[in-house]
């Protein structure tokens, strides 16, 4: 049955309105706000938000708000996603992540992960994760052949991906001819971001491109490389520097793996992808589809085929979101962020559990990890429609600006000299911290709000304990978290309720009705206590608003006082 477009015409019963009918609406509102003599695109431009990268969301977007046609999915440039199908068929890869470094423990996790609904494993080995040699121990039970594996090994991939070719071929039950599918983790570069030590990164860069080849000859469903952004995203790089750092390094392997021997289109089949998903869903979903049109050009300039030039994507919830502090919030931000991810088209999603800042998450944690990814899948059927974003004016507006910017930093990187050199030289460490000086500020300022942390903070919440997770290597970019600088401020008035027997307070006297000081109580309780300072709410005696309540703050036993009114 074929339908008249006249028939379910949107908005046929409204009379069309023009951009300029809506910035003189705009003027007056801005007027009656304090900005008058705004007009035009000034008035619009005044309720735009800049985000990072000289990035702007603007408060409207029309028809004549164009971008480069995204193609179709399944085809260059790969923007609407990298297959056909999208996730409608199977729904996304659920991959949970594991690092506990008891073998026995890690086993039982995954065991009931995979009963649970996760698909594919993603295990941190070797240093202070799990033994390299007890990957067996950790593995036990596991159908390889169904459930890929993703290891995390740093220096010690090599080692690490020979001891899961034996479980593949030698192991109680082979894996059938395919050889079983996953990811061997190395990413030499990545190490060099996040340990600064750079003495053996040749060495590896051989040695990766040897498993490569391994793969490619023997184990066709198994990457050899992971092109690992989120060292720069913990560090506090912005979106654009992201994508431009992992493009890079995408390229310094390309050039690595061609050198020992394989094809282009056989080395673009070795890497895999993996970016940060955060809580700004939109800027989520533009990032992987801004990463997916990059890589396609790269592909293109280099006669990759399509196979290779459809990038293969690993989403993982942002650790810089993350807080110790009322850390039920984080369920709100990871939720946020896999459904970002899942719109944006990732191939594979890591959920971090909402403890995960306080150390090893517990069983509750990695459960609801879980059923986050299962929720969105299976009752708000999320991966139902293919690119569910694709024609948002907004999206592809925003997909192409970031693709633009991403793409400037790539080729400042490779005016650097490449990936290796820029990291070596600390060029990389210097652009990161300058624009996470920059958010900081917003964030210090409470610019850019943290629920729970910065805004609506509870000084009277329990904290939560969990086992410390292995120690990260260090010596290389740092780890930031947006939340940092407040908790160190909890952390020391949590300090002085133990050595006083209270914490610092101060007397918020409201003067006035409560509608004239509500605005300006409010605020201060939230700016006080976000800094570990308890607030005491004392009304003027009798409402007045001339003279405060002197019993009422004296009984407070605050030594200072904030005057709230008009």
């Amino acid at each position: 049955m074929t339908i008249s477009e006249d028939v379910f015409a949107m908005g046929a019963e409204f009379p069309p309105v023009s951009r300029e009918q809506w910035h003189r609406l705009v003027e007056g509102v801005l007027a009656k706000s304090g900005k008058p003599g705004l007009t035009g695109p000034e008035a619009e431009q005044a309720l735009a938000t800049e985000v990072e990268d000289g990035l702007w969301v603007r408060p409207l977007y029309t028809a004549d708000d164009t971008a480069p046609a995204p193609g179709r999915p399944g085809f260059a440039p790969f923007v609407r996603g990298g297959r056909v199908q999208g996730s409608a068929v199977s729904g996304w890869d659920v991959r949970q992540r594991h690092s506990h470094p008891d073998p026995r423990r890690t086993n039982e996790a995954i065991l009931a992960d995979l009963e649970n609904g996760v698909t594919s494993l993603w295990l941190t080995a070797g240093g202070s994760g799990l033994p390299v040699a007890a990957l067996s121990d950790a593995l036990k039970g596991v159908h390889l052949d169904l459930a890929g594996v993703v290891l995390d090994a740093g220096a010690d991939f090599a080692a690490a991906a020979r001891g899961l070719f034996a479980l593949y071929t030698e192991g109680p039950a082979p894996v059938p001819e395919r050889g079983g599918t996953g990811n061997l983790g190395a990413d030499p570069l990545g190490l060099l971001a996040r340990t600064g030590r750079d003495a053996d990164t040749t060495r590896l860069l051989d040695e990766a491109a040897l498993l490569a080849a391994r793969c490619a000859e023997e184990f066709p469903g198994v990457r050899a490389l992971t092109v690992d952004a989120l060292p720069y995203h913990d560090a506090g790089a912005s979106t654009a520097q992201e994508l431009g750092l992992s493009l890079s390094t995408a390229v310094a392997y390309l050039r690595a793996l061609t050198r020992s021997g394989l094809t282009v289109d056989q080395a673009a089949g070795q890497l895999e992808f993996r970016y940060a998903a955060s809580a700004d869903q939109f800027l989520t979903i533009a990032k992987l589809r801004a990463a997916r049109r990059l890589w396609s050009r790269v592909a293109e300039v280099c006669g990759i085929g399509p196979a290779g030039a459809a990038q293969r994507q690993h989403a993982v919830t942002s650790g810089v979101m993350m807080t110790e502090r009322d850390p039920w919030v984080n369920l709100l931000r990871t939720t946020v962020a896999c459904l970002g991810a899942g719109v944006g088209g990732a191939d594979a999603i890591t959920v971090l559990p909402f403890d995960s800042a306080l150390g090893l998450p517990d069983d509750f944690a990695r459960r609801i990890a879980r059923n986050t990814q299962a929720i969105l899948l299976d009752e708000s059927n999320l991966a139902r429609v293919i690119d569910p974003a694709g024609g948002s004016w907004y999206v592809e507006r925003l997909t192409d600006q970031l693709a633009r910017a991403a793409w400037d930093w790539f080729q400042q990187v490779e005016r650097a000299g490449g990936q290796h050199a820029a990291l070596r030289g600390g060029s990389v460490a210097e652009w990161i911290a300058r624009n996470w000086a920059g958010r900081s500020a917003n964030l210090a300022r409470r610019r850019e709000a943290i629920t729970g942390v910065s805004e609506f903070p509870d000084l009277g919440e329990k904290p939560l304990i969990r086992e410390p997770a292995p120690a990260r290597p260090g010596g290389g970019l740092p780890q930031v978290r947006r939340s940092e600088s407040f908790e160190a401020l909890r952390s020391r008035s949590d300090a002085f309720l133990a050595a006083t027997g209270a914490r610092p307070r101060i007397a918020l006297v409201t003067l006035g009705p409560t509608a004239v000081h509500t605005a300006r109580s409010t605020f201060a309780a939230n700016l006080f206590q976000a800094g570990g300072i308890e607030t005491v709410r004392t009304e003027a005696a009798g409402g007045s608003t001339e003279r405060p309540g002197l019993g009422a703050f004296t009984a407070s036993a605050a030594r200072a006082a904030c005057i709230c009114s008009s």
